[in-house]
């Protein structure tokens, strides 16, 4: 199984918000890292699918496949590494979303003889506004 480690900068200050706002903070701050989780989730799968794609063409039986370039995610064949990808709730404040496969994880950061086809960390970076916005709203909406 793959996984890639993310963390919030200034936890300490946001579990300290939390704990002076009180249990609706915790309730919104999950949805803020349950939405955002989904989202990485389908962004992923979305580059996987949908991504242009502009590496080599082969034929395999009597399948074409167009492969993905260097720095591009990768592209979808089988369905298997799109079928891995999963999104589940740990507690409140925690989700895991991952791939079941090894490989993801070699596609995302590369070897020594396959370059990188990131997927993961554009996905996550196209969602660390949303997620800082979504704490912030959470907070003030459930300040007294």
């Amino acid at each position: 199984m793959s996984a890639i480690s993310l963390s919030v900068s200034n936890v300490k200050e946001l579990q300290a918000a939390i704990k002076a706002i009180g249990g609706k903070a915790e309730r919104n701050v999950s949805r803020a890292i349950e939405a955002t989780a989904l989202g990485i989730n389908r962004d992923v799968k979305d580059a996987i699918q949908r991504g242009d794609k502009t590496g080599r063409v082969y034929q395999r039986g009597n399948i074409t496949h167009r492969a993905s370039a260097p720095g591009e995610a990768p592209a979808t064949d089988t369905g298997t590494l799109v079928s891995s990808i999963y999104y589940e709730p740990q507690s409140g404040l925690l989700s895991m979303i991952g791939s079941r496969l090894a490989y993801a994880y070699y596609l995302e950061f590369g070897t020594m003889r396959i370059a990188p086809r990131p997927s993961w960390m554009p996905a996550v970076e196209a969602n660390r506004d949303k997620f800082n916005r979504l704490v912030e709203e959470g907070l003030r909406r459930a300040m007294p």
